[in-house]
C-alpha cells in the first residue's frame, strides 16, 4: 500500500478507533448507572393473612374551620369539595364546635344557634353579616358549614366538643382560658351546662342535623393556654358525664346521641385521665395526636411520632383521636411533613388501635401545617403534602373496613397496615417509607387471592394520588411491588377466591 493511501485513511482509523472507546465508555457508564440503581434499592416480603383481624375503622375526619375564615372563604365550596367530595379526601367525619356564646334560656333549656335575623346563605360581603359580632359570625358560619357538608356529602358522623361553658358558669366568669384551674363551677352549674349541651344537640337536630356524639371537654387539662378552654379533672368529668350530661340528653330524648370523653392534649395524658375516671356513661374514648407532656418540656411540639398503646381495659368501646396537627409554627409542605403525618397515622392506627383518626383543622386562610389546606397570599388554595397523605388513607379505608394482620420481613424502614371491607372483600395496604431507597417487595396474600392490584403514591413531586401500573401475580400467587423512596403508597385489591 502506498504510504499516500495510509495518509489518506488514518483519518477514518483514527474515527473508528475513537467511535469504539466512545462506545465501550458509554457501555460502561450504562454498567455503572445500572449497578448505582441496584445499590439504591432495598428488598423487603410482605404478608398480608386476611383471617387474623383488629379493629373495625369508623372514619376519617377533620373540624370544620377555622370556622370564621372558612365561611368567608370566596373558595368555600371549593374548600368542602376537597375534604368531603370523591375528588377530594373523602372524609367520612367533621367535627364541630359547641360555642359558648349561644344565647341559653334557662327555663326552657332552648339554645338559639342562629342569630336573630341572620340566615346560613346571607352574602359574606353583605352590610347585614358586617353588623354581626365576631361570635355572631362564628355561629352562624358554623351552621352554614354543617348543613352544607351534610347536604352535600351525607357524612355518618358529625360530632362537636365544647371547649369551655359559657363563661358566666366557670369559677371565673372573667376569664376563657383555663388558666389558675378555671372551669365549671360545680356548685353551681353542673345542671345548667348539661341542659346547655343538649339544648345545643336539640337545636342542631331541629336544623336537620342529628350530631353522632357530643364532647363536654376539649384538652381538659390545658391551664396553660390564652385561648377557651376549661379545667376538669377526671373524677368531676366522670360525675357529670353519669349524674348531668347522660340524663340531660335523655331527657331532651338524644337518647341515641353518644358522648365523648375526654380528649386531652397527648396521648399519654389520655391514657392517664382515663384510666381513673368513671367511664360507664361514656361511650367513645378519645385522645388528641399532639406530643407527650415530657417532649412539650423540652420544647418539642406537633405530630406524636411513637404513642403508646393505653393500659387500661376499654371494655370494647371504640377509640378515636380526635385532634392532631403539626403546630410547631414553621410551616412545611414538603414530603418531609407528609411523612411526620404518614407515621404519626400508622403508629395510632396500626399500634394504638384507634378506630377513627380526625385532623385539627380542614383550613385556613394563612399557610400553617395546623389545617390540611391553606391560603395563598394571592388568594389561592395551598395543599401542602400533609394534604395528600391524609389522602391515601381516607380515600382508601372507608367507614365499616376491618384492619388485618400485615406482616414484614426482612426490612426494618418500611411501616405498612392494612384494611379490608368484610363484605365486598375490597382491600388496602398502606405502606410508607421514610428511607431514601426504592424498596422492592415480594407481596404475598394468606387465605385470599386478588387478580390484579392497583396502586397510588405520593412522593416529593408534584402529582397527587399518583396512579401506578397494575400489577398481577406470578405463576406462585407472589406479588412484586415498588415502595418509592420517601414517599407513601396504597396497593388496592378484590379478594377473589377465599381459600
Amino acid at each position: 500500500m502506498k504510504k499516500s493511501t495510509l495518509i489518506l485513511m488514518l483519518p477514518a482509523l483514527l474515527a473508528l478507533s475513537c467511535k469504539k472507546e466512545n462506545v465501550q465508555l458509554q457501555q460502561k457508564s450504562d454498567a455503572l448507572k445500572t449497578d448505582a440503581v441496584e445499590i439504591n434499592k432495598d428488598t423487603a416480603n410482605i404478608t398480608l393473612t386476611w383471617n387474623k383481624t383488629y379493629q373495625k375503622i369508623e372514619g376519617f375526619g377533620a373540624f370544620g374551620g377555622r370556622i370564621t375564615p372558612f365561611f368567608e372563604s370566596p373558595k368555600r365550596d371549593s374548600i368542602m369539595n376537597c375534604l368531603w367530595g370523591q375528588t377530594g379526601l373523602q372524609l367520612t367525619m367533621v367535627r364541630g364546635k359547641i360555642i359558648r356564646s349561644y344565647p341559653f334560656d334557662k327555663q326552657s333549656g332552648v339554645v338559639s344557634i342562629k342569630p336573630v335575623g341572620s340566615d346560613i346563605d346571607m352574602d359574606v360581603n353583605g352590610t347585614e353579616y358586617k353588623k354581626l359580632t365576631e361570635d355572631q359570625k362564628e355561629q352562624i358560619g358554623q351552621l352554614w358549614i354543617l348543613k352544607k357538608a351534610k347536604e352535600r356529602y351525607q357524612l355518618p358522623i358529625m360530632f362537636a366538643s365544647a371547649w369551655t361553658p359559657p363563661l358566666y358558669m366557670k369559677t371565673n366568669p372573667d376569664s376563657e382560658s383555663g388558666k389558675n384551674f378555671n372551669g365549671l363551677n360545680f356548685k353551681c352549674c353542673s345542671t345548667d351546662f348539661a341542659r346547655y349541651l343538649s339544648g345545643f344537640t336539640k337545636a342542631y337536630q331541629n336544623e336537620g342535623i342529628n350530631f353522632y356524639a357530643i364532647s363536654p371537654t376539649n384538652e381538659p387539662e390545658n391551664i396553660f393556654s390564652n385561648w377557651d378552654a376549661s379545667y376538669w379533672d377526671s373524677k368531676h368529668l366522670g360525675e357529670f358525664v353519669s349524674n348531668n350530661l347522660r340524663p340531660a340528653l335523655n331527657n331532651a330524648g338524644l337518647t341515641a346521641t353518644k358522648i365523648i370523653s375526654s380528649e386531652n392534649a397527648a396521648w399519654g395524658t389520655a391514657n392517664s385521665f382515663l384510666s381513673g375516671m368513671d367511664k360507664s356513661n361514656v361511650d367513645i374514648l378519645a385522645g388528641h395526636g399532639y406530643v407527650e407532656i415530657g417532649d412539650l418540656i423540652f420544647g418539642k411540639r406537633g405530630l406524636n411520632q411513637s404513642p403508646k398503646s393505653w393500659s387500661f381495659s376499654t371494655g370494647n368501646k371504640p377509640v378515636w383521636l380526635t385532634e392532631t396537627s403539626d403546630d410547631g409554627g414553621t410551616y412545611d409542605g414538603t414530603i418531609t411533613g407528609g411523612l411526620k403525618l404518614a407515621t404519626s397515622m400508622h403508629q395510632f392506627l396500626a399500634e394504638c388501635n384507634i378506630n377513627a383518626f380526625v385532623y385539627w383543622l380542614g383550613m385556613l386562610a394563612i399557610k400553617n401545617n395546623e389545617s390540611l389546606i391553606g391560603t395563598n397570599s394571592d388568594g389561592s388554595l395551598e395543599f401542602p403534602k400533609t394534604y395528600d397523605v391524609m389522602g391515601q388513607f381516607s380515600r382508601a379505608v372507608h367507614p365499616g373496613y376491618v384492619r388485618f394482620d400485615a406482616k414484614l420481613q426482612n426490612n426494618s424502614t418500611l411501616k405498612i397496615s392494612a384494611y379490608k371491607d368484610p363484605l365486598t372483600g375490597k382491600f388496602s395496604l398502606i405502606a410508607i417509607n421514610p428511607g431514601q431507597q426504592t424498596v422492592v417487595c415480594k407481596l404475598r396474600l394468606d387465605g385470599f387471592s386478588a387478580g390484579t392490584i392497583n396502586s397510588y403514591q405520593t412522593t416529593g413531586n408534584n402529582i397527587r394520588w399518583q396512579n401506578g401500573i397494575p400489577a398481577t401475580a406470578k405463576s406462585n400467587g407472589v406479588f412484586e411491588v415498588m415502595i418509592p423512596a420517601s414517599g407513601v403508597i396504597t396497593f388496592t385489591g378484590t379478594n377473589g377466591i377465599t381459600k
